[in-house]
């Protein structure tokens, strides 16, 4: 019951050891000379060879520097001595405190091959200003103009959809309970953080959904998991477990057709950037909207650098949102 990384190759000629997912295993096996590793990364076995256990002490599979869970994801930071990821998360651990993520249950899946950078998905995702645009079922859920910041220090991007409007949709109030610890403001509320560089997490009051993103082998091009998960208590005191499954199954179809639709919005985007490039034209940011987009952009300048943002540089906020929650918490 204990999370490892390694690096993905064998000690003995640098052959890649695992090449799919598995469940149950009890060891690794290098399939190029069957040296074999404990799940502790610790080497096992060198058959045919005998290899004496002061070396095989020293032969153990390199591990990736820096794990950490929050918010019951696995993050993984590859520089030598990382730095501490909670810092990195700044207050954003306060804001989900309420929030049983550790205890969500799983519902669903789904991956993507996009034909459009990493960046520019996570900046759809910040981007609320497209909602009405590209998204008229969502738009009668998560009303543009029901979005406020929920911005604090810390290496992500936050707002918050608040109220949401039952809309005779899936995701409305009545099909689920809520999170039991939750204040008043957060149960009506949708939360959307973006966890540089590459994690989008969508927050409603009985359901989770997360976006990563992953490189591909084709420049320009981004591999994506969209995970669906429900609140430990979502489901209704006496409702059988089919008619839950159902509901939470008509929930993620939704999720799952606003994401389609966003990804068709983004491979137009990369289009048109291209074009843009070739003739050396720029954009214009509108503050009231875009300022999610302009936090991102200097989130990356700056990672180019190996620093993080300075957040006395960012525009000034309003904290509506926040003042309620805390009023409420009190």
């Amino acid at each position: 019951m204990k999370l490892h990384a390694f690096y993905n190759v064998c000690r003995h000629r640098g052959a890649r050891v695992c090449s799919e997912s598995a469940k149950g295993c009890k060891q690794l096996v290098c399939p190029y000379h069957w040296w074999a590793y404990r799940l502790d990364g610790s080497l096992k076995s060198t058959p045919p060879a005998a290899t004496p256990q002061e070396r095989k002490d020293n032969l153990g599979l390199k591990r990736v520097p820096g794990l950490e869970v929050f918010a019951g994801m696995i993050f993984l930071n590859q520089q030598p001595n990382p730095p501490s990821f909670k810092d990195a998360l700044g207050d954003l651990t306060s804001k989900l405190a309420r929030y049983d993520m550790d205890d969500l249950l799983l519902h669903g899946s789904k991956d993507y091959h996009i034909k459009g950078d990493w960046k520019l998905i996570a900046e759809n995702f910040v981007d609320f200003y497209h909602i009405n645009a590209v998204h008229p079922e969502l738009s009668k859920f998560s009303r543009v103009d029901d979005h406020k910041p929920y911005q604090g220090k810390g290496q992500y991007v936050g707002f918050v959809t608040t109220p949401l409007t039952d809309s005779g949709g899936p995701g409305d109030s009545h099909h689920f309970n809520a999170f039991s610890r939750i204040s008043p403001a957060e149960s009506q509320s949708a939360l959307f953080f973006q966890i540089f560089p590459n994690l989008s997490v969508t927050i409603y009051p009985h359901s989770v959904y997360t976006l990563m993103t992953l490189p591909s082998s084709v420049i320009g091009q981004t591999k994506e998991q969209l995970t669906f998960l429900m609140a430990p208590n979502a489901k209704k005191h006496g409702e059988s477990q089919d008619v839950f499954h159902t509901k939470c199954q008509a929930l993620m179809d939704f999720v799952v057709k606003v994401n389609d639709e966003d990804v068709v919005a983004i491979e137009n985007l990369q289009r048109g950037l291209s074009n843009a490039r070739s003739q050396d034209l720029h954009g214009e940011f509108i503050p009231k909207f875009d300022w999610p987009i302009h936090r991102f952009q200097n989130m990356v300048l700056n990672g180019l650098h190996g620093v993080t943002l300075d957040d006395s540089l960012m525009p000034h906020l309003t904290t509506e949102f926040e003042q309620h929650v805390l009023s409420a918490s009190v």
